[in-house]
């Protein structure tokens, strides 16, 4: 999703969130190659599921200059249609989004 809103639809200040920030696998070297598309890229690590950090975060995103929009792509990828999913495996794939809470 980054990749395509920097290449494709010309953003050009993006912050990444995750839990552990740039220790995620594969943050450092995402972020790179976004800044080498032109883009000015923050990587933060924040807990969407712990509201507090969220609000903390967007708080201090709209204090530095604003926030004008969230894309929230958590989730775990399995190799299926949604409709052949069993119900285990479709939380499994859903569960990241529907428990993060917003505030």
């Amino acid at each position: 999703m980054a990749r395509y809103l920097v290449a494709e639809r010309g953003v050009r200040d993006l912050v990444l969130v995750s839990r552990r920030g740039l220790e995620a696998p594969g943050a450092v070297e995402l972020a790179g190659e976004l800044r080498g598309l032109g883009a000015a890229v923050r990587v933060l690590a924040c807990d969407v599921s712990d509201r507090g950090a969220v609000r903390g975060l967007v708080d201090s995103l709209v204090a530095d200059g604003g926030l004008l929009a969230v894309v929230h792509a958590a989730g775990v990828g399995d190799n299926g249609l949604v409709g052949a999913l069993s119900p285990e495996r479709l939380e499994g794939v859903l569960g990241p989004k529907a428990d993060a809470e917003c505030g």
